[in-house]
């Protein structure tokens, strides 16, 4: 019974590894416009629950969620609290693919090392390091607060395990995916103990969950033979009630899986004169049906989305400080994603750029750049700006169309005087004809692939320049200057865009050379 106990959760562990596998590869795949049935649209940030954690306070003061986070990840995160208040951070213990991936990790390590597994780091010094993960928790809430961007992706081990393929990894996140994997070899779920930002706020909730692990002395043989089960290394031994704000809910320690004594440490009642016990078969199940039936009742209500929200960085000085930034408008923001940011209407931006109003609310900037040569994304950024009276710098890529200018004229948005001056520049003429369709998107990651630049997230700028591109180009795409020796990756992520927006923008600027 205790090897199908301990069965149990290892098929279960594996069933999430090979789900979030399968996103990854399907995310990757839709790229390419192959979609997989029932995963089509998730990706690694749509199930990852901490996301929903860390845009609360965008949340709450912008009303909306940081860029790159989606609906799904903040049901994600009420759907793992419930549990975790229940049971604790079964969802550490269980479900985590990145906690399954060290278990994995560790299992070779014990074989390597055998009885010196997890002895190599002194007990005190160890006591001490588990506790530096409320320190990242800290640091990871307040530096996304207040740069409202996923600060933490940069250094995340589990975006690096799941995406190492891509080229978008930063150099950070492979260097603290190398150091677990290390780590893993000697120490039990190292990240896990020692940094994870999500296990630390998890685990709070062993404190106050309602169906604790508890032991009874009066039964126990001190054979010691559930401290050795534990994968958080928890003396379960010492204690009545396991407490330790490091338990991961595994149930490794129960008599059902390692325990020799029947009915000595099981999961009880809120009470420790409780005679409630809960088997683990049960608590696997009901695991299950809380994550999918969550999942399906929030689908039902409409809360359920994959898709990330399109929500444009805000403008943190001058008089316009506060305002959202036109300048982080990117290629996947539909016109309607435009007008809800903005208040520029959908329809106005169709017909600025020549397309049928009834396609007003699905067009993306970057369909236009499909279309047009001479015009693009910036062409919608300077518009924007211009109807909404925010600040922007104008750039030799940023040309308004003709039927552009005359619709901020007519709407009021532009003095005759502006008008004039603006007119006198170069504009862009639109064909007479709508366009009824939006184009098949020729996407620049195409292009690439086919030769003309490879330009992957590890690249460093000096690598860039190596292919061919200037600095001055490589900085007017970035909008900012650059170092030679800066990652291109962590760029992106410091100034919180999108690596392909910038890596299709680099291709565009060259195209037009």
């Amino acid at each position: 019974m205790a090897i199908q106990k301990s069965h149990l959760r290892k098929i279960i562990q594996l069933f999430f590894f090979a789900l979030i596998a399968l996103i990854v590869i399907s995310h990757t795949l839709e790229e390419s416009g192959v979609t997989i049935p029932l995963l089509s649209g998730a990706s690694l940030h749509a199930v990852c629950p901490f996301g929903g954690v860390v845009t609360i306070y965008n949340l709450i003061v912008a009303g909306s969620f940081i860029p790159k986070i989606h609906g799904a990840s903040f049901v994600l995160m009420i759907i793992v609290f419930a549990t975790a208040i229940l049971f604790g951070p079964v969802f550490c213990g269980w479900i985590c693919p990145f906690g399954t991936f060290q278990e994995w990790i560790a299992s070779l390590g014990k074989r390597l090392f055998k009885n010196q597994y997890g002895k190599i780091i002194p007990k005190r010094v160890d006591g001490m390091l588990r506790y530096l993960r409320y320190v990242v928790l800290l640091w990871v809430i307040i530096m996304t607060a207040t740069s409202a961007t996923l600060v933490f992706s940069a250094y995340d081990p589990y975006y690096a395990l799941f995406n190492f393929w891509t080229g978008e990894v930063s150099i950070t996140g492979f260097i603290t995916l190398g150091i677990v994997l290390l780590l893993s070899l000697v120490v039990n779920r190292p990240f896990c103990k020692y940094a994870c930002p999500y296990g630390a706020l998890l685990g709070m909730t062993n404190w106050f969950r309602v169906f604790p692990v508890r032991r009874k002395a009066a039964t126990c043989i001190n054979c010691s033979k559930c401290d050795k089960a534990c994968p958080m290394d928890i003396e379960v031994s010492k204690g009545e009630r396991v407490n330790d704000h490091q338990c991961i809910a595994c149930m490794e320690c129960t008599s059902e899986a390692a325990c020799p004594i029947e009915n000595t440490v099981e999961v009880t009642g809120p009470k420790s004169t409780s005679k409630l016990s809960i088997r683990v078969s049960l608590i696997a199940v009901m695991v299950l049906v809380t994550m999918f039936g969550g999942i399906a009742l929030s689908s039902a209500f409409g809360w359920w989305s994959t898709e990330s929200s399109k929500v444009p960085r805000l403008i943190k000085e001058g008089v316009a400080a506060g305002e959202y930034d036109p300048t982080d408008i990117r290629g996947s923001y539909s016109f309607g994603d435009i007008e809800e940011a903005f208040g520029v209407p959908a329809e106005l931006l169709a017909e600025a750029y020549g397309f049928d109003i009834a396609l007003a609310e699905t067009i993306k900037a970057k369909d236009i750049e499909n279309l047009y040569l001479e015009v693009g994304t910036d062409s919608v950024r300077y518009l924007t700006a211009l109807y909404s009276g925010l600040p922007f710098t104008v750039t030799d890529e940023s040309i308004l169309t003709d039927r552009a200018l005359e619709l901020l004229r007519d709407a009021g948005k532009l003095t005759e005087e502006q008008f004039a001056e603006l007119n006198s520049k170069p504009l862009f003429a639109l064909p007479n004809t709508k366009i009824s369709e939006i184009p098949v998107e020729d996407h620049v990651e195409e292009v690439i692939i086919a030769g003309v630049l490879d330009i992957k997230g590890k690249h460093t700028i000096a690598d860039v320049i190596e292919m061919g591109v200037s600095q001055e180009l490589i900085e007017q795409a970035l909008g900012q200057g650059v170092k030679q020796s800066d990652n291109l990756r962590d760029l992106c992520v410091e100034l919180g865009v999108e690596f392909s927006d910038v890596k299709a923008e680099i291709q565009r600027l060259v195209d037009t050379l």
